[in-house]
């Protein structure tokens, strides 16, 4: 079929009309499912290179990938690279783990993030792929590294925390320097490359592994040359088979595009979108990470829009396509997870990252015409992915805000928070020794993590950590009241306790106790994926490690950093309240009476409505906000004592994703009236749900009374809207001045999902009628359909403003 240009186009004419619709009902009309095409090419590639350094393997095991790997450009794509073998197909990486024929059979039929597959490749993987990787894998060889004191910890469903993912995965949740490909290419990286390859010193004592390195980069550098022009001449037969003559324009700019990136510098808009998008796919291809982000968009490719709209290459509209159709695209990448995991983490949450606005290199406010076009794209698109993040510093015009709040309002849904430059600049100086520079031009990775673009091993997600469940054990003597199993240290009973004092230091021994661990956990970790899985494709994209010839899992990169994150900050700081208040203090309960009470999930409703009507975060009281503040210190530097695996430090988060739901499952009833195994309260930094009763300014206030940047992997405060209250400019106006009051305060981040109680309950009873909902779960997006339903409770229990 012949379609009708319109009129406003360049050289190169790229305007079918609605494609960007077209596109993104072809995506989300897809039945996800799993490829298990992936498993066998690399399967075969490891069996051909037995005896070689493992950093070879995985270099070969890609390239063959690549080389070998299903390709396909859908009839009106103009930005092209499959993740699987089908659209929105999820790939297996047998090398990081197995999945039972339970679970794969279980994925059809599961309520949250259904896989399609059939019997036969179920048997396939079972049978043939799987077996050969026993004993072998990531997964399969982790817990034989820790000791049994962690391992009996794990063997628990009420374990304070569980590193067990990070076998399973590679290393995600950090920014590749996709600018850097951009403006030079692979070949950039292969001359460095050989130039040190050369240059070695047979006398080094890493003379062997630094080799091994070095040839792998060339390997993988040649598999991505031949991977792109393999889709340039696929492009070339389509536009040659076509009857449609514009199609055939498109789709030998496509293959022009193909034929130069990201091996070669991309020359214009168009073909550094397309080197953008190959940069990003094959490091998702290689490996089982989440989170790999796409940094600052609006900056660094700012330049290509600005030459292009100049030599009328392209027009403004053409690029706005442009970046619709890559928006789009980034619903392709899903990953396969555990029955478990998607409940825990549902929506098909890969959480790609893409920053736009705050300052430059030089302090001056970055927003610019491609900010404007990006937010364009958001309303166009909004879909889950990309994960939008908006940098806002006091140079950002009140008018880019404006613009994702008018988006908001008339989507409804929730996406695109917003980011404090002015407190997180001097943070990741303080904590990772950056430059200025190199701060200021730090980007979002996945949910809420600031890090240095394109020179940080930042694994920001690493472990989530669950305080609550430590001050469940301090009450307890280190005993889980839920299962009776002693799981850390004897610290006293609760009864026991004559002072408030004694109640912090038993529950800073346990947090610390099982932060200890945790690390322990983590390195043991980080040297299984430095001895079986290095990461050779994402070496090439963090700045250090060509220089040093170290992979990313081995200390290769400039900055190196591991994120944990504390979960149920609200809970822990409410209950120790209520503990001071109502035992201590005033002495309006017994240690005994709280105790019974915890231990009979408040069947005397009597004392439950005492615990509850004590003060409580979130409504700018004062001594709720210091208790808070005691809770995210004593983490924060409880995770601060320990060094990261490359050299860097572990670093604290408080946000939670949307684990706050099963890590409630896994603690009983707590002093500050919750009831057992309830979710604990979301977000991480935000208030208990409910709890906040004083309105958004006197939650704000309360939020941002103590130091968030300590905090520095990343904090999320959620906070709902009534849409009308962002549809006229008015009331737009006064959100704008409470979200830069709240920054002025000390706020570093908060997202808003606007929305109404009564959309979500019906989207729970019509799924059919809700596909395209989009809301706010926890730092990352999800259509709402596709939650597990506890998960969906948990956001409809939130509290919404309805004024400001």
């Amino acid at each position: 079929m012949t379609r009708t240009m319109m009129k406003t186009k360049g050289k190169i004419g790229l305007l079918a009309p609605k494609r960007t619709e077209i596109l993104n009902d072809e995506i989300r009309s897809v039945k996800p499912r799993i490829d298990v095409e992936r498993a066998g090419i690399v399967t075969e590639s490891y069996e051909k290179t037995v005896g070689l350094p493992q950093v070879l393997r995985r270099a070969y095991a890609l390239k063959d990938l690549l080389m070998k790997k299903t390709i396909f450009i859908g009839d009106n794509e103009l930005i092209v690279g499959n993740h699987g073998s089908t659209l929105r197909s999820a790939p297996i990486y047998p090398e990081f783990g197995s999945l039972s024929r339970e679970e794969l059979e279980k994925m059809p039929v599961r309520q949250v993030d259904t896989l399609q597959i059939a019997p036969e490749e179920i048997d396939y993987l079972v049978d043939d792929i799987f077996p050969k990787w026993e004993g072998y894998s990531t997964s399969s060889l982790a817990r034989n590294l820790l000791p049994s004191q962690i391992t009996d910890i794990l063997d628990s469903p009420y374990r304070p925390f569980d590193p067990l993912s990070r076998a399973s995965s590679g290393y995600g949740h950090y920014q590749p320097n996709i600018k850097r490909i951009i403006d030079e290419g692979f070949e950039g990286s292969e001359r460095l490359a050989a130039k040190k390859l050369a240059q070695l010193d047979p006398t080094d004592l890493e003379y062997s592994d630094k080799r091994s390195f070095y040839m792998a980069v060339q390997v993988v550098v040649d598999g991505v040359r031949i991977f792109q022009q393999r889709f340039s001449d696929l492009a070339t037969g389509m536009a040659n088979e076509t009857d449609d003559p514009e199609r055939a324009k498109e789709l030998r700019l496509i293959a022009s595009n193909c034929a130069q990136v990201p091996y070669r510098p991309a020359r214009n808009f168009f073909e550094a979108a397309q080197s953008y998008w190959f940069t990003l796919l094959i490091d998702y291809c290689a490996q089982n990470g989440g989170a790999i982000s796409g940094g600052r968009f609006d900056q660094y490719m700012y330049p290509f829009y600005v030459k292009d709209l100049k030599d009328g290459t392209f027009t403004k509209d053409e690029i706005s396509t442009i970046i619709q159709a890559l928006w789009v695209k980034h619903m392709d990448l899903i990953k396969a997870k555990s029955y478990s995991s998607a409940r825990n983490n549902g929506g098909f949450a890969t959480t790609i990252g893409i920053t736009l606005g705050g300052v430059d290199k030089n302090g001056n406010d970055a927003v610019n015409d491609l900010s404007y076009l990006c937010l364009d794209a958001e309303e166009a698109v909004f879909n889950s992915e990309p994960n939008v993040g908006i940098r806002v510093s006091k140079k950002t015009p009140d008018e880019f805000i404006n613009r994702v709040l008018r988006i908001l309002g008339h989507k409804e849904g929730g996406k695109d928070p917003f980011f404090n430059d002015e407190r997180i600049i001097p943070a990741l100086m303080r904590e990772h020794g950056m430059s200025l520079e190199e701060a200021r031009d730090w980007s979002l990775v996945g949910c809420v993590e600031p890090t240095g673009q394109g020179n940080t091993m930042a694994r920001t997600n690493s472990c989530y950590f669950n305080l609550a469940k430590c001050l469940e054990l301090a009450i307890n003597d280190g005993k889980c009241p839920v299962s009776g199993q002693q799981l850390g240290p004897h610290t006293g009973h609760f009864a026991d306790m004559n002072t408030f004092d004694d109640v912090k230091k038993a529950y800073s021994e346990q947090v610390d106790y099982f932060v200890s661990l945790m690390v322990c956990s983590l390195n043991t970790m980080a040297t299984l994926h430095k001895r079986q899985t290095p990461h050779i494709y994402s070496s090439i994209l963090i700045d250090g490690c060509l220089e040093s010839g170290h992979d990313c899992t081995n200390s290769g990169a400039l900055y190196d950093a591991t994120g944990v994150n504390g979960v149920g900050l609200s809970d822990v700081a409410d209950s120790l309240l209520v503990m001071k208040q109502l035992v201590f203090d005033e002495s309006k309960m017994s240690r005994e009476e709280l105790v019974k009470s915890l231990e009979t999930d408040f069947s005397d409703k009597v004392i439950q409505q005492r615990c509850l009507n004590v003060p409580k975060y979130g409504n700018d009281n004062d001594e709720a906000d210091e208790m808070v503040a005691f809770v995210a210190k004593q983490y924060s530097d409880s995770v601060r004592r320990f060094k990261s695996p490359g050299g860097g430090h572990y670093i604290p988060g408080l946000f939670c994703l949307s684990s706050n739901t099963p890590l409630g499952r896994q603690v009983g009833a707590l002093p500050s009236g919750r009831n057992a195994l309830t979710p604990l309260a979301d977000g991480g930094i935000s208030p208990k749900q409910g709890e906040d009763v004083e309105g958004p300014t006197a939650e704000m206030k309360s939020v941002a009374s103590w130091d968030q940047t300590q905090a520095i992997n990343g904090v999320c405060l959620n906070i709902k809207f009534v849409p009308a209250l962002i549809r006229n400019a008015t009331d737009r106006k006064k959100v704008v001045d409470l979200i830069r009051g709240y920054f002025d305060i000390g706020g570093v981040h908060i997202q808003l999902n606007v929305l109404s109680s009564e959309t979500l309950i019906d989207a729970q009873k019509h799924p059919e009628n809700y596909r395209g909902l989009v809301v706010r779960v926890a730092g990352y997006s999800a259509f709402f359909v596709e939650l597990d339903r506890d998960i969906q409770n948990e956001i409809i229990s939130r509290t919404i403003n309805e004024s400001v």
